[in-house]
């Protein structure tokens, strides 16, 4: 049987289940991040599946962007892109990108 670790601190909680939330982020299967929380803090599986449902709850609620939200961050995303890529001289993907940005406000003409 898994020996259980000492009780972790609210932070060192709090780190422990953004490290679950990033192994979610990343497609990790349950079992993967069951051994990788049995290595790094010796926990039990079942206090790994809360850290599973915590990491779940913020996953939810991250992806609860209003539409303008998204196309904020869509568009910041890609005015990046583009300052990089005029800054490299690579003009063909500052115009694509351009027209990314102008697909997404709906300024290219074309209907939902």
């Amino acid at each position: 049987m898994l020996q259980v670790g000492k009780k972790p601190t609210k932070n060192e909680k709090l780190l422990r289940v953004d490290t679950v939330y990033g192994m979610l982020c990343d497609g990790k299967a349950r079992s993967d991040i069951l051994r990788q929380s049995a290595e790094l803090w010796d926990i039990s599986e079942r206090t790994c599946d809360s850290y599973i449902a915590e990491a779940r709850v913020k996953l939810e609620e991250d992806c609860q962007l209003t539409r303008q939200a998204f196309m904020a961050e869509a568009l910041a995303g890609y005015r990046s892109i583009r300052s990089q890529a005029e800054r490299r001289g690579q003009l063909m993907v500052a115009k694509t990108t351009l027209d990314a940005m102008c697909s997404l406000v709906g300024l290219d003409g074309k209907t939902a």
